[in-house]
This record gives C-alpha cells, sequence and structure tokens, in this order.
C-alpha cells in the first residue's frame, strides 16, 4: 500500500484486513491495467470534443477558436490556460469536453478495450413490462461519470469561482449524456414475429449530444460567486443544475484581440452553398462588414473502382464550390 493511504487508515482508526485486501486485489490490478489507456482515451474525448465544438460553431461568430495551437497535446489539462475568462464560451468548452471524454470512455467500453469495465448493471435498471426484458450490453454509464470525475475533478483544487464554474459545467456536460442514453432492442420469435424484445440502453451519437449542449450554451444562465458558491443573479423558479452557467459577459468577437487570442472576423470565410450562402452573408452583416462570394474549383477523386487484384482505380473529377469571406 502507499504510505499516504496507510497514513489515512491508520488515523482514521482503521487498520485493512487480509479479506478486504484480497477481494480487492483482482480489482487493483484491473484498474492499474486500465489506467494508462484511460489517460489516452481521456486526452482523445477531449479532442473530439474541440473538434465537435468547432463543427457546432463554424458557422457562427464563435467558432470555438483556441488562441492555443498547442491545445492538443494538452488537453484536457489545457483549459484554464486556454481560456482564461468563466463566458459562456468556456463553459461550454467544459461541457462538451467532459461529455465527449464520457462518450469515448463508453464507446472503447463497448468494444471491450478498457479493463474491468464491463455492460451497464441490469439490476439498477426499471424493469420493463410484458413484451421486453433488459438484456444485452448497455453502455456502463455509471463507469465513464465515475472515470471522467477521476480525470477532470482532480484538476479542480479550490474553493474559488473559477474552480466552481468549472466543476458545475462539467456535471452539466455528463447529465447531458446520461440524459441521452435511449433503449436499443432486439427482436425474438418465430419468423421474427418479435413476441419478445432484448433492451438495452445505449448512449447517441456525439454529434446528438452536441447539438443539446448548443442549445444549453444559448440558455446559458449568469451567475455570482457568493459565500464559496454560484448563485443567481435574479431570484426565479429556474434550477441552475441542469444549465450551463458563465460569470462573465463575453468579448466582442467581431474584433481582432490579440490578447484573448480572438482573430476577428475581418477575411473570415465559410464554405457556402445554396443554403449556407446567406448564413456566412449574415455573419458578416453582423459585424458591420461586407461578404463576397467566390467560386472556386477543386480535382477530386470521383467513380473509383475497386481493380483485381488489388488497388482501388479512381478518376478526377473537378468540383465547384463557393467561399463567403468578410471583408
Amino acid at each position: 500500500m502507499k504510505l499516504a493511504h496507510m497514513f489515512f487508515i491508520l488515523v482514521a482508526g482503521h487498520l485493512p484486513s487480509c479479506r478486504t485486501e484480497a477481494n480487492n486485489a483482482p480489482k487493483r490490478v484491473l484498474e492499474q491495467k486500465a489506467y494508462p489507456l484511460l489517460f489516452g482515451i481521456v486526452k482523445q474525448g477531449a479532442r473530439k470534443g474541440i473538434k465537435e465544438c468547432q463543427r457546432l460553431f463554424k458557422n457562427n461568430v464563435w467558432n470555438c477558436t483556441l488562441n492555443n495551437k498547442h491545445v492538443f497535446k494538452d488537453l484536457p489539462i489545457f483549459i484554464k490556460t486556454t481560456l482564461p475568462h468563466a463566458t459562456r464560451e468556456t463553459a461550454f468548452i467544459h461541457a462538451i469536453s467532459t461529455a465527449s471524454i464520457i462518450h469515448e470512455i463508453l464507446m472503447q467500453c463497448r468494444l471491450k478495450r478498457i479493463p474491468g469495465c464491463g455492460c451497464a448493471d441490469k439490476k439498477k435498471q426499471r424493469q420493463g413490462n410484458g413484451d421486453w426484458k433488459w438484456g444485452g450490453c448497455g453502455d456502463n454509464i455509471r463507469y465513464g461519470e465515475k472515470e471522467t470525475r477521476r480525470f477532470i475533478n482532480k484538476l479542480e483544487i479550490g474553493n474559488d469561482a473559477r474552480t466552481a464554474f468549472n466543476l458545475h459545467n462539467n456535471e452539466v456536460g455528463r447529465k447531458v449524456v446520461r440524459l441521452s442514453l435511449k433503449r436499443e432492442c432486439k427482436c425474438h420469435g418465430v419468423t421474427g414475429s418479435c413476441n419478445l424484445k432484448t433492451c438495452w440502453r445505449q448512449i447517441q451519437p456525439l454529434n446528438v449530444i452536441g447539438s443539446k449542449l448548443k442549445l444549453k450554451y444559448r440558455n446559458a444562465l449568469q451567475v455570482l460567486f457568493v459565500n464559496k458558491k454560484l448563485v443567481k443573479r435574479k431570484k426565479s423558479s429556474t434550477s441552475m443544475d441542469k444549465k450551463l452557467v458563465f460569470l462573465e459577459p463575453s468579448p466582442d468577437f467581431c474584433k481582432r484581440n490579440d490578447t484573448l487570442g480572438l482573430p476577428g472576423m475581418l477575411g473570415r470565410t465559410c464554405s457556402s452553398n445554396d443554403v449556407t450562402t446567406k448564413r456566412c452573408r449574415s455573419l458578416c452583416n453582423t459585424c458591420n462588414l461586407k461578404s463576397e462570394t467566390v467560386i472556386s474549383q477543386e480535382d477530386i477523386k470521383c467513380r473509383c473502382q475497386f481493380v483485381w487484384c488489388c488497388r482501388v482505380q479512381c478518376e478526377t473529377c473537378t468540383r465547384q464550390y463557393s467561399e463567403t469571406r468578410c471583408l
């Protein structure tokens, strides 16, 4: 046992029993094997969270810009240093990163790549009615939440406003993943009659979770930090528990700000089509800038065929596309 852990046990007045040590040994071995794998999975999940953020906001004035070009090497520890202000944008990045980390853990768990991570406990799920029952291998949300807290929450030390802000928005990300669990079923019966269904709970794709969090971003609540806790600025019946919260107003994303690492909208381009051209122009107009749409073309591989044996042969086609730029 580690000395610090032994010291805690002795001070608390408890001595470890041989039986307890023996019973916990296999679990500890699995946890030790899983830890280095989980560390990589956490980083991968955080990266996917940022990419999902950039996808969701690519046609917004704030497009999930991060001012640290080395950010992907440091995830998820980057958040405090890269995003020093407790704005609604920072709140969203905390939530989407946490949600994406849980999502990645559960996906790897489903593929049986994490030692000690099994299926969800069917005993703790509400029983179905007569035509279906719990079965299969449901996503182990409890495991995902536990490991995410272990890796993410331990970064948050102190009783300051920023720590409370981070922990709250991390928790909102976790709750959205939990609420995204959907019942999936498989039919059983003669000739597919589906007399009985076996069901399990499975998380929805990350883009669905991201869209739900984007809605929470739009409805985020500005709060105060009073007596070491977050409180609403105005008395209302609205609960804070499931809402993203922020402490500071957002900066002007239209203007370039090198101190905050904001590129501004001047020179910003976005890919356009018949649907998004108006949206792109509207972005420029929002920042009192003019817009210009340019038609360009590029060569792409097309009409690819498998040629025996063993290569893929493609033709080269020309694709036209348009880009709208803020001037």
